[in-house]
Order: structure tokens, then C-alpha cells, then sequence
């Protein structure tokens, strides 16, 4: 059945085009089960109505014309009860409906199911026999699972045909948010020019010519790859990016790789273009065989250089960008180098097929302040040269828009630009209501930021620095004198303000290339806290490194993640015990001073908001991360796409929680903060505001905006709007709080 199921799958995904995936469809299908007719209808929601689409049985004359409205017919009937209908006798049935045009009079027997992809009906699939008995449930079983796994591609068959036929697509197509901004620019889609797949294995007796060959090649892929990491240190020296082309010149340099493809030249007799395709396909073979994210997404590092040294070896230079207008690139996968060979000043945007948030491109876009979209389902040769919105705090593009939404999405940008012109110039004020009441912003940050001296003295601090950051762009752990100076250069370049450093936090959708965690559900295995407590050496390293950093400066916080109790708190703190007075014992006698940092953890986990009362007499402070506490309240992971609409940073659910972990650590007298993305989020600092915290930790390009905006509102009168609401209703508690900025003037800022 699974090898049969698997055929089918295959068909129709290597169809060029939705009348050939339905014709494979129903065909396979026939034959698999041994039927006499196959046929599917596909809904056109608009219209309420199905439409015959595809049959091996019924007259073709009747296949493009036949249709049904919602509920008529037993085709109809399927698509209202969404559910199976199996009958030995069709005729028989009060919903049936005689169709004389399709050709089915001598079929009796009637098997339909529904064909659903995330709550949308998208079709009925039906099969028929001549003689009059029940399907049995062997067939009604291989149907109902072919249904349920052709679901998302026949959707995606679905959206591919529209856009063809019609040049645009009238709703967004979803992908992941990756780098926030919008854009709007035309397409210009990169293709390899020598694709692995297309190099073939091609022998030969001259070994030592092909030897020779594949050295010169990983010499001149080097250069190109030192010219890279040229440029993006000359275009923001702050920027450490540039450490993302350290790992490929590692794979380049690394002599067991370069070494494995001479053995397959010598011992196999291979051209030089065919031993790089083999080994790095074993490479890319086992990147992809497990359940690691990070891992699959170093696939494409892998494959970038690959492709460079076979453009090498087939004589095809680098592709040159010859570009005077904005652009959006789009790729099947973008990666980190072709990210930067593209001139800075005409790239606006990246959309990518494949990837995910942690892919090299993503770090890479974010940290150029390009917009990027990743995992978008889109036909790469009708895109191209095509006019495109992107927006990639939503994660979404539109294709060959109309003129209304294009002017809508250039009038965003526009603002936005003219908005954040109006909030730099207060970036430097203090931040305090119209009320009296003072908050406090801090910055989250994980490279280096680039950020004027004077601006950094008027951050309240540096509320969440992500330590894994340093270790995702090494191929190996960090030796604790190399964290040391990771740590030393940030807390010097803030050294007036405190800075916070979260432990390692990998694991879950954050691998380390060199320290692979294959789980079947990584987001609740071995991650944070649980990962560096169970290998104890590795958070004893990164304790002293940033306690030997923060030397003479007393600005070091530091703050566990994930932690689901009591006991881990402890633990960690123990820890953090003993790499103090390690470092003390070092420095004794030196004159050198050495403050015991303040100690905090993550609440991320909801079983942290029963065990507060216990873990504050262990801590100083408390964090609120509200990206994972939302995902793990609502058992939603947002970078899946099949049940990233259910992420709601305003679930009832989600909002009680953060206004009963106010009450509790105000209760306790305990200093809290939040370093979410709903801080970040003029109507989530509003909410935030009137549950009372007032400390915010987020990404520098939020900053300017929350303080000019809190300058200028009433913490108490936005408070009572909450309290009179009592989150009963949060679309009319938004409603509200939107309805007060109106009338301050600040409508403008909501952009939800």
C-alpha cells in the first residue's frame, strides 16, 4: 500500500502542470485499486460549485464541463458532509444525480471522499465499479490516506495553474517570516548554471589532469570566497556576517573533504565534476537524514559550494549581476554567498523556496535589513521579471499585484520610511509617559550592532544577548578563551549599560552543525538549559568566559533558558558559583575586581508561572520570552506552516497568562522583563504596559518607534481600557486601544 501510495505522490508532483497531476492522479488510482473509473472533481469556492476535472472511465467529452453546485449530487453530498461515501448501489441513493453527458450508467458501486487541506475543501475523489457491491475497506482505507496525503499538493497544483494561467495570484502566498520589512521590486530568479543534478558520472584514465583540475578549482573558489568575506567586512565592519564564509573556507580547506574526492577521482577513475557531485551528495545525504532543522539547512552551505566548484571545473564563470534597477532575488535556495554577490543597493528583497529562519540567508538578510521570505511555494519561471510585493514581517508575497495593492504597499514603505525618520530623531530622549510613569527599553541582540556610541548610552541596557549565535557560525565549540573574546568586545562596546547574556539556548529548531541532536520532537526535547546542565563542562566554560570578560566592567547579567523547575535553577546556579570563584581564585591578589553577576531565568515554559514563588528566592530577575511561551501555551509551532495561522500572541490564553505572571513576580517583589517580539509590537507593549510590566527588551529596529510612542500615551487611562475589558474579548479590547491612538494621533503606528 505505502509503495503504491508513494507511486501515486510522485505522479502528480512531477507533472509540469495541473491538467497532467490530475490525469496521473486518476489513473494510478484506477489501476492501483483494480477499478473500473477513477475521477476527481476540484471545488471552485467562488462559484460554489465542483467541476469535473479529470476522469479515466467517464466520457471525456464531459471532463472540463461538468460541474455541480455545493451540495448536488452524491459528488455534492461528499463535499457538504466531508466525509466518506461508500454505496454498492449509487442509483439508489436519494442525493444521487443523473448525469446523462459523464457516461456513468453502467457503473453502480460509488466510493467519494473529500479532499481537505487546512480546513478548505479542495475537491471530491471519486471511484467506481461496474458491479454492484460495497468497496471493502482495504480500497476505502487506500483512498481515504491518498486523500489525506494529496491534500497540500493538489492546493499547491491548484495555485500553480492560477498563476499561470492568469500571470497573478489574487491572495498572498504564505511562506516564513525570516527578515522583517516590505518591498516592492521585480523579480529577478537565479538559476545554477551547472546543477549537481545534471552532472553526470563520467569516467576517465587521465587521473592525474582531473586531480590537478580540482585543486586549481578549490584554489579559485577560495579566492572568490576571500573577496566575499572582503566585501561584507568593508560595507559594515561591525558586521560579523562575514563569519558565515569562515564555514565555507573551512569545507574548502578541509583537507578529509578535498582528500575524499581525490580517492573517488584515483579509485574510481571519475572526471573531477563528477567525484564533487558524488561526495558532496553523501554529504548532503546524511545533512538531510534525521530530524534536525539546522542540519537539513546546512544542505544548502554544502551545495553552494559544490556549485562553485563545479562552475569551476566546467569552465562557466560566476554569474555577473549587471543590474541598474531594484530587484527581488528569488532562488529555490538562496544561499549566504549569493546573498552578498548581488550589489547591496539594488537587492530590496529575498524570497527563497527553500530554508528556514536559521538558514545562513536568513542570518545573512537580517543582518543586512533586507526583507526575506523563506519556504514559499512559487513556480520559479512565471515569477521571473515579475513585479512582487513582499512582506517579510508577515511572511508573505504577492505576485504582479494590482495597482491598488501595489500603491497600498509603496504608501507602507513610504510611511514606515517617514516614520522611522520622525522616531530616530527622539532616539536619544528618556522614556517616560505622559502620566509620569518611566519605562524601560533594552535591546535584544545576537551579532555585533552597529550602532553610534552616544545612541548606546540611551539604551537601558542590553536585555537578552544570544550566546548561541557565536557557536551556530563556528565548526566547532568555542574554546573558552575564544568566548572570551566573543563576550569581552560586546561588554566593552556597552560597557555604561548592563548587559544580560543568555546561556547557550540550542537545540529545538537552533543546531550546531558539530553537535548534532537527531529527537522526533526536538521543540520539547533536549534543549536549553536541559542540554548544557547534562554536559555541565559546556556552561562551566561559557560562565567563566563571560565572567573573565566582564573583569573591571560590572555590567554582566546572566540568565538560564528553558527551565521547567526548581531544581534546574538550582543547579545552574551552583554552577555559576563555582566558575565565580574559580575566576576568583585566579585574580586574587591582582588588584583585579570582579562583580558576582545577577543572576535571572527565561519564563518560556507554562509551568514556570506554578513554580515562581519557589525559583524567586534563587533569582534576581525574571525574562519573559513570549515567542516561545505563546507556542508552547497554544501547542503551536509558527514556522510550520501547516498550523502557523493558529500562532496568536493575543490568545485569551496567552494574555491571562502575562497579566498573572505581573501580579505573581510584583507579588514577590521581583524585577521582570520582556524580550518577546510582542514587546516589539506597538499594540503588544500597549497590552504589556497595562498588565504593568515596564521593562522591554527587543530588536534595535523597534526600539525608536516603542519610545516615541510611549512618550506620548497615558499608561492609566490605557490601563483601564484593559481592566474594563477583562480580556473577555480581545478583538474589541484591540478595537478599544486602537480607537485611543486614533485619537492621540498614533492610529498610524498600529499595523496590525
Amino acid at each position: 500500500m505505502l509503495t503504491l501510495l508513494r507511486k501515486i505522490i510522485e505522479s502528480v508532483i512531477a507533472a509540469p502542470n495541473l491538467h497532467d497531476a490530475m490525469h496521473n492522479l486518476v489513473v494510478k488510482t484506477k489501476e492501483s485499486l483494480n477499478a473500473d473509473c477513477c475521477s476527481i472533481y476540484l471545488a471552485e469556492p467562488n462559484e460554489k460549485r465542483f467541476r469535473l476535472v479529470s476522469s479515466d472511465g467517464l466520457s471525456q467529452d464531459a471532463v472540463g464541463k461538468t460541474v455541480l453546485q455545493y451540495g448536488d449530487g452524491l459528488v455534492g453530498y461528499v463535499g457538504k458532509k466531508l466525509e466518506v461515501i461508500n454505496l454498492a448501489d449509487a442509483t439508489s441513493h436519494p442525493n444521487f444525480k443523473y448525469l446523462p453527458e459523464v457516461g456513468e450508467d453502467c457503473f453502480h458501486s460509488f466510493l467519494g471522499v473529500p479532499i481537505v487541506d487546512q480546513r478548505q475543501l479542495l475537491g471530491v475523489l471519486v471511484v467506481q465499479q461496474k458491479e454492484p457491491r460495497k468497496f471493502n475497506e482495504s480500497d476505502e482505507s487506500f483512498i481515504v490516506t491518498l486523500a489525506a496525503q494529496l491534500a497540500s499538493k493538489v492546493a499547491h497544483a491548484q495555485m500553480l495553474n492560477q498563476m499561470k494561467l492568469e500571470n497573478s495570484f489574487s491572495k498572498p502566498v504564505k511562506g516564513i517570516a525570516a527578515s522583517n520589512g516590505q518591498c516592492v521590486a521585480r523579480a529577478f530568479v537565479w538559476y545554477p548554471q551547472l546543477d549537481m543534478d545534471h552532472v553526470a558520472m563520467v569516467h576517465t584514465d587521465d587521473i592525474y589532469t582531473q586531480i590537478e583540475l580540482f585543486r586549481q578549482a578549490i584554489f579559485q573558489v577560495q579566492l572568490d570566497l576571500d573577496t566575499l568575506m572582503l566585501r561584507i567586512s568593508q560595507a559594515s565592519p561591525k558586521n560579523d556576517s562575514a563569519e558565515i564564509f569562515e564555514i565555507y573556507s573551512m569545507m574548502i580547506n578541509d583537507e578529509s573533504f578535498s582528500e575524499r574526492i581525490i580517492k573517488a577521482i584515483s579509485e574510481q577513475k571519475l572526471m573531477a565534476v563528477s567525484a564533487v557531485k558524488q561526495i558532496c551528495e553523501e554529504m548532503i545525504a546524511r545533512l538531510s537524514d534525521g530530524d534536525s532543522k539546522y542540519m537539513q539547512d546546512r544542505t544548502v552551505d554544502v551545495k553552494d559550494v559544490a556549485q562553485r566548484l563545479l562552475s569551476k571545473l566546467s569552465h562557466s564563470q560566476v554569474q555577473s549581476y549587471d543590474l541598474n534597477t531594484p530587484i527581488i532575488l528569488v532562488a529555490e535556495e538562496v544561499s549566504a554567498s549569493l546573498l552578498v554577490e548581488i550589489p547591496n543597493k539594488v537587492l530590496k528583497g529575498v524570497v527563497s523556496l527553500k530554508g528556514s529562519v536559521n538558514s545562513h540567508a536568513a542570518i545573512m538578510a537580517r543582518s543586512l535589513n533586507i526583507p526575506a521570505v523563506m519556504g514559499v511555494e512559487i513556480p520559479l519561471d512565471v515569477v521571473d521579471k515579475k513585479t512582487i510585493v513582499l512582506d517579510g514581517t508577515k511572511g508573505e508575497i504577492i505576485i504582479e499585484p494590482d495597482s491598488a495593492v501595489r500603491d497600498e504597499y509603496e504608501e507602507i514603505i513610504r510611511r514606515n520610511r517617514h516614520m522611522q525618520e520622525l522616531v530616530e530623531k527622539e532616539f536619544c530622549k528618556p522614556v517616560v509617559s505622559i502620566d509620569g510613569q518611566i519605562v524601560k527599553i533594552a535591546l535584544n541582540a545576537g551579532l555585533n550592532v552597529d550602532m553610534k556610541q552616544n545612541e548606546k548610552e540611551f539604551l537601558d541596557g542590553v536585555g537578552l544577548y544570544r550566546t548561541e549565535i557565536p557557536f551556530l557560525l563556528q565548526s566547532s565549540f568555542p574554546t573558552e578563551v575564544e568566548q572570551q573574546g566573543f563576550y569581552s568586545e560586546f561588554l566593552n562596546s556597552f560597557s555604561r549599560i548592563p548587559v544580560c547574556m543568555r546561556t547557550l539556548d540550542v537545540g529545538g529548531d537552533k543546531q550546531l552543525p558539530y553537535f548534532r541532536i537527531d529527537e522526533i520532537n526536538p521543540a520539547l526535547g533536549w534543549r536549553g538549559v536541559r542540554m548544557t546542565l547534562d554536559n555541565q563542562s559546556i556552561l562551566l566554560s561559557q560562565y567563566k568566559a563571560m565572567l573573565r570578560a566582564s573583569e573591571g566592567l560590572e555590567n554582566l547579567n546572566i540568565m538560564i533558558p528553558m527551565v521547567t523547575s526548581a531544581d534546574e535553577v538550582r543547579n545552574a546556579r551552583l554552577l555559576l558559583d563555582d566558575a565565580y570563584n574559580e575566576v576568583i581564585d585566579e585574580i586574587k591578589g591582582e588588584g583585579r575586581t570582579l562583580r558576582y553577576p545577577k543572576f535571572g531565568v527565561m519564563i518560556e515554559v507554562p509551568s514556570m508561572l506554578f513554580i515562581l514563588d519557589e525559583v524567586a528566592p534563587m533569582v534576581d530577575f525574571f525574562s519573559i520570552g513570549t515567542n516561545d511561551l505563546t507556542q508552547y501555551l497554544l501547542a503551536v509551532d509558527r514556522s510550520n506552516s501547516k498550523v502557523s495561522h493558529l500562532y496568536n500572541p493575543y490568545h485569551p490564553a496567552v494574555l491571562k497568562v502575562l497579566r498573572e505572571i505581573s501580579k505573581k513576580l510584583e507579588a514577590l517583589d521581583k524585577k521582570v522583563d520582556v524580550c518577546g517580539e510582542l514587546c516589539g509590537n506597538v499594540m503588544g507593549m500597549i497590552i504589556l504596559l497595562a498588565f504593568g510590566y515596564r521593562i522591554f527588551s527587543m530588536n534595535l529596529s523597534s526600539i525608536a518607534k516603542i519610545k516615541y510612542i510611549i512618550r506620548r500615551i497615558d499608561i492609566g487611562r490605557i490601563t483601564r481600557i484593559v481592566e474594563d475589558n477583562d480580556l473577555k474579548d480581545v478583538e474589541s479590547l484591540k478595537k478599544a486601544l486602537s480607537d485611543y491612538m486614533d485619537d492621540i494621533g498614533l492610529q498610524r503606528f498600529i499595523n496590525e
